[in-house]
């Protein structure tokens, strides 16, 4: 009878992180605008997949016959579980019209050790196409990095913190994106990328506006929880999470309508989005371009590297002009809370 009655209980609990589970994914189809505070459930998906994961061992262990349950409830979202952690075991060959592209949010590069870091990594990168957020206005004008610029192919457009290095010829000075915004902004213009017109938009989405002290403060809530400390933590973290969640939507939508009218042309939407595989945003570049990451990265593939808070924010979505080659987060650069996601594409034969 108590076998019989722990076996319900489990399956209960099983089920219920199914439908949670479920439910992060149906959030990703409702602007953040329609439920701000509830749309911040899909950032528990992990945990709800982690736990389904460990139902499968459980019921391997102790009721064979049931482990189909968490199998097959993984098994219906199976594309967003690869969209979140996806497997790849080859990569494409490159061809003569592969470029490399990196999007890179720079941290605004405050201190003279972090410049020079940057500058490091951009010049041993060498890539063709280079997407920067927090850059901050000034960065790129500094003896230093103007010198780099001046002895590099690179031409350069700069919009408030975003900028883009390009070695190829720009088309257009910088195409501002009208959306709400309390600090954030995003940037198209056009690149003649050897000979066609390619639409490019740089992004840097509405920041989360947690200052340090906040993030400490979350992170000594989890250290060492209390309830005091957890209820003042999650008050504060629900408002201000769900209220920028707000503003990503509606931003996600502006930019949107700039890709559906250049959707005859190659379109390259990257930068930092403030917002994991598993939302909104992400869905919604995801209905209209591909995942670089989710064609050819591997694992969760965290690119913010705060402490407590490892998440995947940076992304960079193509249009089916192109095949993604290879695509990797570089770890090994430190000037920034953030790592740079880069990019190979080669270009489609027609």
């Amino acid at each position: 009878m108590l076998k019989r009655f722990s076996i319900s209980l489990f399956l209960g609990a099983n089920l219920c992180t199914i439908v949670l589970m479920w439910l992060c994914v149906a959030l990703t189809f409702v602007s953040p605008n329609v439920f701000p505070r509830l749309s911040l459930l899909t950032l528990a998906f992990p945990v709800f997949l982690a736990v389904d994961l460990l139902f499968v061992i459980f019921w391997l262990l102790f009721k064979a016959r049931l482990a189909w349950v968490p199998i097959a409830g993984a098994l219906v979202i199976g594309g967003y579980i690869l969209d979140y952690c996806p497997i790849h075991f080859s990569s494409n060959p490159d061809t003569d019209s592969t470029i490399t592209i990196i999007t890179y949010n720079a941290g605004k590069a405050t201190t003279e050790e972090q410049e020079d870091h940057l500058i490091q990594f951009l010049n041993t990168a060498d890539a063709d196409i280079i997407c920067l957020q927090e850059i901050g206005l000034r960065v790129l004008s500094k003896p230093k990095a103007k010198a780099w610029l001046d002895s590099t192919p690179y031409h350069t457009l700069q919009a408030s913190n975003n900028a883009i290095l390009s070695k190829f010829p720009f088309l257009s000075d910088t195409i501002h994106i009208d959306f709400p915004s309390r600090s954030n902004h995003s940037f198209a213009c056009w690149i003649d990328c050897n000979g066609d017109s390619l639409f490019i938009v740089n992004n840097h989405l509405e920041s989360n506006h947690l200052s340090p002290e906040e993030k400490d403060e979350y992170t000594n809530t989890i250290i060492d929880p209390n309830r005091e400390s957890i209820r003042n933590s999650s008050q504060m973290l629900m408002g201000k999470l769900s209220e920028a969640a707000a503003y990503r939507g509606a931003q996600a939508d502006s930019i949107c309508a700039h890709i559906k009218r250049n959707a005859d042309y190659p379109t390259i939407v990257c930068g930092d989005l403030n917002d994991t595989p598993i939302s909104y945003v992400y869905q919604r570049f995801a209905h209209h371009l591909t995942s670089a990451y989710r064609e050819a990265g591997n694992g969760p593939g965290f690119t913010y590297s705060r402490r407590s808070f490892p998440v995947r924010i940076d992304h960079l979505f193509y249009s089916d002009d192109w095949n993604c080659t290879s695509c990797r987060i570089d770890r090994a650069v430190s000037s920034s809370d953030h790592y740079p996601l880069i990019v190979r594409l080669s270009k489609k034969e027609r």
